[in-house]
C-alpha cells in the first residue's frame, strides 16, 4: 500500500471526488476534527433517512421484490443525475404516509371509545343532561361483579337510587344519584366496595347514538385511508424510481463525508493506494483539473495500512471465509491460497453425497444466474458452489448417492471406518505441515532463520522420524525424531535467562506434542460428518420404503418424506459442512502462523444497493 497525499484547489474539490469515487481506487483516511464534512450532508442524510422510509413503505403497501430479482441496469451518466421523480415520489409517499398513520390512530381512537361506552348504551338519559343539580349529585362508574350482590343490599340504608347496566371487562356498569349532603357518605361507601369512577365522552346525546356515531366515523376515516393505500399501490408502480434515488444518495453522502482539511482556497487530503493502482488514481485527477499535486509514499513507521487480498478467480470467493474471521495484518500473508483447496476438500468429504452435491450445484447455479449476488454474499454463494462441486467427486468416490450406494471409486467409510480415518488424519497431517511450513517461511522473511529452525523445522524433523518408525525399516526414524526433540529441548528456552531455566524452558516446550496430536485429531470431524450425512440420508430412504408398503397413500406420504428429508439433510448438512471446514481452517491452520487484525480496505467508490451502476 501507498499513502497518497492529494494538495489542490477547493473549486476543483467535487470534481476530483466524483472522479475518484468512478476510479474506486482510494481510501480516504479521516483527519479526525480536522476533516471538513462538506456542505449539504446533513441536508442529503436526511434525504437517505426520507427515501429509506418511503421503500419500507413501498415495500408494506406494494409488491414485494422477489429474492431473486436482477439488480436493474444504469448508466454512470445517468446515475450522476439525482432522479427528480424518486425526490418527488419520497416527498409524496412522506405526506401519503403520514395522513394513512394519521386517519389510522383517530379511527383506532374512536373504536377504542365505542367499545368503553358499550356498557352504557342501555343509558336512557343523554349526556349532556347527566350533570349535578342543586340538591343533587350522581357517580359513574364500575363495580367489580364480585361485589354486586353485597353493594345493591348495602346501598338500600343510603338514600341512594343506583342504576344497573351492562357488564364490563372492569366490572359492573352502575349510575348512582344521592343528596348532595350524602355525597361525601356515599363517595365512602363506593371506596369501600372497591367502585371506580368512569369519565363519559364530551358528546351530547344518548350513548347509543354516539356510539353509532364514533362507529361510522372510524368507518369513514378507515375507508379513507384504504383508498390511500390503494393510492400507494399504484405509486409503488415506480418503485425503481426510488429506489435509483437512494443509491445516488448514498453515494453523494459518502462523497461529501470526508472533504479533508483546507485553508481559504485550497485543501488536501490522504488516502491508502494500491502500489499497483498509483498510476490510475493520477489520472483519475488529472481528468478533472491539472492545478493539482499528488504524493505517494511508504507507510511511516509505526504506520499500518489496510489489507487488500488479490487473488485468483478460483482463490478469491475462499476470501469470505477468511472475512467471516479476521483479515490478514499489512505485511504478512494472505493464506487463501493454500486455504482454499483445503475447505474445498474438507466440504466434499463432510457432505460425501454425490446426489446431494448435484442437487446442490444445480440450484446454486440457478440461483446465481437469477440473483447475480455481489460482494461478500456472491463470495460466499461461490465457496458453497465449489464445494458442493467436491461433494460430487467425493460422493462418487465413495459411492453415496441418496443414501445408496453405488459403485464406489474408491472404498465406502462406513464398511472401512479405518480406510477413512487414515485418509482423514493423512489430509491433515499435511494441511498442519503447510501451516507450521508457512510459520518458518514468515519467520525466514523476517531475518530470523534460527528461530524457524528451532521453532517449526525442528518439529517437523520430529514428526517425520515418528512417520518413518511406522512406515519405513531400520533406525532412520529413531536418529530423526530423536535429532527433532533434541533440538527442540536445547532451544525451545533459549529466550530464557541461565542455563537450567534454558533446558526447563525447552523441556516444557517438547510437552506442545500434545497440542499438535490434539489438532490432528480434531480432523476425525470430517469422518463424522460424512457418516452423519449417509446415515440420516438411509434412514429417510428406510421410512420412506416402509410407507410405499402402505399402498397408494403411503407411496404418496413416502414420496414427501424423500423429497422433504432429503431437502433438510442437504441443508442441515452443508452449514456443518462449512461451518467445520472453516473451524478446520480458523483453528488447526490459521493457529500455527496467521497474523489477524487486518483492516479491510474499503475506497471510495460506487456501492449500490439496487442499481447496477455500467460505467
Amino acid at each position: 500500500m501507498k499513502k497518497a497525499t492529494l494538495f489542490a484547489l477547493k473549486e476543483d474539490r467535487d470534481a476530483i471526488l466524483l472522479a475518484l469515487q468512478k476510479d474506486g481506487n482510494i481510501m480516504l483516511i479521516s483527519e479526525g476534527d480536522k476533516t471538513q464534512t462538506l456542505e449539504g450532508a446533513d441536508k442529503v442524510g436526511d434525504q437517505i433517512a426520507k427515501a429509506k422510509d418511503a421503500l419500507k413503505f413501498v415495500d408494506l403497501h406494494g409488491k414485494k421484490d422477489s429474492m431473486f430479482a436482477p439488480r436493474l441496469p444504469v448508466s454512470y451518466d445517468s446515475f450522476l443525475h439525482e432522479s427528480k421523480e424518486g425526490s418527488e415520489l419520497a416527498d409524496q409517499i412522506e405526506a401519503l404516509s403520514g395522513k394513512i398513520m394519521s386517519l389510522r390512530n383517530e379511527a383506532s381512537t374512536m373504536t377504542s371509545q365505542v367499545d368503553a361506552l358499550q356498557p352504557w348504551t342501555d343509558l336512557d338519559i343523554p349526556l349532556e343532561q347527566l350533570a349535578p343539580t342543586d340538591t343533587s349529585v350522581y357517580f359513574a362508574g364500575y363495580l367489580p361483579e364480585l361485589e354486586k350482590e353485597a353493594f345493591l343490599e348495602d346501598i338500600k340504608e343510603l338514600a341512594a337510587e343506583p342504576i344497573v347496566l351492562k357488564e364490563a371487562p372492569e366490572g359492573r356498569a352502575m349510575l348512582i344519584f344521592c343528596l348532595k349532603e350524602d355525597a361525601a357518605r356515599l363517595k365512602h361507601f363506593l371506596k369501600a366496595h372497591d367502585f371506580t369512577d368512569v369519565v363519559f365522552p364530551k358528546r351530547t346525546g344518548l350513548v347509543s347514538e354516539i356510539a353509532v356515531d364514533l362507529t361510522e366515523a372510524a368507518r369513514v376515516k378507515n375507508l379513507r385511508a384504504d383508498e390511500l393505500e390503494a393510492e400507494a399501490k399504484k405509486i409503488a408502480e415506480s418503485k425503481a424510481e426510488l429506489q435509483l434515488y437512494y443509491d445516488q444518495l448514498t453515494a453523494k453522502e459518502e462523497r461529501l463525508a470526508n472533504g479533508g482539511v483546507e485553508t481559504e482556497k485550497t485543501f488536501y487530503m490522504e488516502g491508502w493506494v494500491r502500489n499497483d493502482r498509483t498510476v490510475q488514481v493520477e489520472r483519475a485527477i488529472r481528468s478533472v483539473t491539472d492545478a493539482y499535486q499528488i504524493e505517494f509514499n511508504d507507510p511511516a513507521e509505526g504506520e499500518i495500512p489496510p489489507t487488500e487480498m488479490e487473488n485468483n478467480s478460483f482463490v478469491k470467493p475462499y476470501e469470505s471465509v477468511i472475512e467471516l474471521y479476521s483479515r490478514p495484518q499489512a505485511g504478512s500473508i494472505d493464506p487463501d491460497f493454500l486455504m482454499a483447496p483445503f475447505h474445498f476438500i474438507f466440504f466434499g468429504m463432510m457432505l460425501s453425497d454425490a446426489g446431494y452435491g448435484l442437487v446442490l450445484t444445480i440450484g446454486l447455479l440457478i440461483a446465481m444466474k437469477l440473483v447475480k449476488p455481489q460482494g461478500f454474499a456472491g463470495k460466499l454463494g461461490m465457496v458453497i458452489l465449489f464445494g458442493s462441486i467436491s461433494t460430487v467427486i467425493w460422493g462418487a468416490l465413495f459411492g453415496g448417492w441418496f443414501g445408496l450406494e453405488l459403485h464406489p471409486l474408491l472404498f465406502v467409510p462406513m464398511k472401512e471406518p479405518l480406510k477413512m480415518l487414515a485418509l482423514c488424519f493423512g489430509l491433515g497431517v499435511l494441511h498442519l505441515v503447510c501451516g507450521m511450513l508457512l510459520k518458518a517461511y514468515m519467520q525466514i522473511r523476517d531475518g530470523d532463520v534460527f528461530g524457524a529452525f528451532c521453532d517449526e523445522i525442528s518439529w517437523l524433523i520430529m514428526f517425520a522420524g515418528f512417520f518413518c518408525m511406522a512406515f519405513v525399516p531400520g533406525p532412520v526414524g529413531k536418529y530423526l525424531a530423536l535429532a527433532g526433540a533434541a533440538i527442540i529441548v536445547l532451544t525451545g528456552g533459549r529466550e530464557k535467562k541461565g542455563i537450567p531455566a534454558k533446558l526447563m524452558g525447552g523441556l516444557l516446550s517438547l510437552y506442545n506434542i500434545s497440542g499438535y496430536m490434539s489438532d490432528l485429531l480434531s480432523y476425525s470431524r470430517i469422518f463424522a460428518l460424512g457418516l452423519a450425512t449417509g446415515v440420516i440420508a438411509m434412514v429417510i430412504n428406510t421410512i420412506a420404503q416402509m410407507l410405499m408398503e402402505a399402498g397408494p397413500v403411503g407411496t404418496a406420504v413416502a414420496v414427501l418424506v424423500l423429497l422433504g428429508g432429503h431437502l433438510f439433510n442437504i441443508v442441515i448438512n452443508v452449514l456443518g459442512a462449512f461451518v467445520h471446514s472453516s473451524r478446520l481452517q480458523y483453528i488447526e491452520f490459521f493457529g500455527k502462523f496467521y497474523e489477524a487484525g487486518g483492516k479491510a480496505f474499503v475506497p471510495l467508490a460506487i456501492r449500490t444497493k439496487y442499481m447496477n451502476v455500467t460505467k
